[in-house]
C-alpha cells in the first residue's frame, strides 16, 4: 500500500475551517485551498476528522455506514487539544465552553459520534 500525502489528500476530501466568532463555532467549506502551501502553518493544521491510518485500513466501514472523511482547517492550539497533546488539556466539557463545538464533532469516535 503507497503512503499518500497530505496534498494527495487535500486533493481527495472536502476541507472546512474551524471558525469560532460571535455567533459560536462555525464549519466554512474551503474550496481554495488546493495544497499545503496554501494555508499558514504557523496559525493552523489541517486535521483528518478521522485519523487517516484508521480510515485507511477500515474504508469500506465507514463508507458502508455514510461516514465521510474531511479535513478540518483548524487553530493549532485547537488541534493540540483535540489529540490531548497540549500543556494543559481541557476535558471534554471544558473545550466545549472554550472553543463552542465539542471535540467529537471534529474527531470521529464510535463511542462519541452518530452513525
Amino acid at each position: 500500500m503507497c503512503k499518500s500525502t497530505m496534498n494527495e489528500d487535500i486533493k481527495n476530501y472536502p476541507i472546512y475551517a474551524v471558525i469560532k466568532d460571535i455567533y459560536g463555532c462555525r464549519f466554512i467549506e474551503m474550496n481554495n485551498i488546493k495544497s499545503t502551501a496554501d494555508y499558514n502553518h504557523f496559525t493552523h493544521n489541517l486535521h483528518h476528522f478521522i485519523p487517516k491510518q484508521q480510515y485507511d485500513k477500515n474504508k469500506q466501514w465507514y463508507e458502508e455506514r455514510g461516514i465521510k472523511q474531511k479535513l478540518l482547517l483548524v487553530p493549532i492550539s485547537m488541534h493540540e487539544q483535540i489529540h490531548n497533546q497540549s500543556v494543559n488539556n481541557l476535558s471534554d466539557d471544558d473545550f466545549e465552553a472554550w472553543y463552542g463545538v465539542s471535540r467529537w464533532e471534529l474527531v470521529f469516535n464510535r463511542k462519541h459520534s452518530k452513525y
